[in-house]
């Protein structure tokens, strides 16, 4: 068994999302197997994202008063209420007092995955018109990340298995909320991924990892005054000459702790602005989560880089680097 004292624990600022802040009591990193608790911290008069998820929230409100939004209904909140938000629920929790709204919130860890594929029939029983539902049905396994070959019986869906199961569910709900309805199913670690996918995909490998202090996604603000380390991989470190202190370098890295996205979405979090096309934004959570930052070259020592400037958390997979 493990003790720690909540307060000792680092309150991080959630990136992009002004006022609120949480500490991660228990994670991966402390040895947890399967469930991460977080405390979160939301100011008089902020409020978390209006948002969703493939997992489910368990959460209980130590302090403060607030309010929960969904998509249908807002629930008031107050000390000792305790709150279930399932999977793909639209939420956001607003601090409505004049004291912090503390509340802890339980979430899944990511389990180990394998890349799968998968045919899919849907039948909408008793009605006469499928071609709307199957298209939502493929609109969500696009949502999820996933590679989709339709068909004229059945469609193709490949990618990481979470992804996968995560995405039937969702769009069987979808389709059960409406009509009676059949979906099979038939999955495979073996079948190719159709020629149509190989051609259209593309493979990189990082050229190194980010180093620097900052283990959990934060205020971009924060992240850009802060110094890093880049470490490259020492069979590509030739590559570095001609680089020097002063150079202005542009990093391109992969979000490797992004997960679901919305093609809209508000300006880092801020429900009190208009949403926004994704391509139109800064955001980690996109389509292809790629991250592009210009940042200053303070030291070059053998294969490390140390600049400043870098909104990229610790262990952030570096794809190329470019001279600005």
């Amino acid at each position: 068994m493990k003790l720690k004292n909540s307060p000792e624990v680092a309150k991080l600022p959630v990136e992009g999302v002004p006022g609120v802040t949480v500490s991660w009591l228990w994670s991966a990193a402390d040895g947890a197997p399967t469930f991460a608790l977080r405390l979160f911290e939301v100011e008089p008069g902020a409020s978390t994202p209006y948002h969703s998820h493939a997992h489910e929230h368990e959460v209980f409100v130590l302090s403060g008063q607030g309010l929960l939004q969904g998509k249908s209904r807002e629930y008031a909140l107050g000390p000792d209420d305790t709150v279930l938000v399932l999977p793909y629920e639209e939420h956001q929790f607003v601090n409505t007092g004049i004291n912090p709204l503390r509340f802890l919130c339980v979430i899944p860890l990511q389990v180990e995955t394998m890349e799968l594929t998968a045919q899919v029939s849907l039948y909408p029983l008793r009605r006469p018109e499928l071609s709307s539902t199957i298209d939502n049905a493929l609109e969500i396994f696009r949502q999820q990340g996933l590679e989709v070959t339709p068909g004229p019986m059945s469609s193709l869906i490949a990618g990481d298995s979470a992804n996968i199961f995560r995405a039937l569910q969702r769009a069987f709900q979808n389709v059960a909320e409406k009509s009676e309805v059949v979906m099979v199913t038939t999955f495979s670690n073996a079948c190719p991924v159709p020629e149509k996918l190989v051609s259209g995909s593309l493979s990189f490998q990082a050229i190194g990892y980010v180093e620097n202090e900052i283990a959990e996604p934060t205020d971009i603000d924060k992240l850009s005054d802060s110094v890093s380390r880049i470490v490259i991989d020492a069979d590509l470190s030739k590559g570095l000459a001609g680089l020097a202190p002063g150079d202005k370098v542009l990093v391109v890295f992969y979000f490797h702790r992004s997960e679901e996205y919305e093609l809209l979405q508000h300006p880092r979090g801020d429900q009190a602005r208009p949403r926004r096309g994704v391509f139109a934004l800064r955001s980690p959570h996109r389509p292809n989560p790629i991250g592009i930052t210009k940042v200053e070259l303070l030291d070059v020592d053998n294969n490390v880089l140390t600049v400043r400037g870098l909104d990229a958390i610790n262990g952030t997979p570096v794809i190329d680097l470019k001279l600005a």
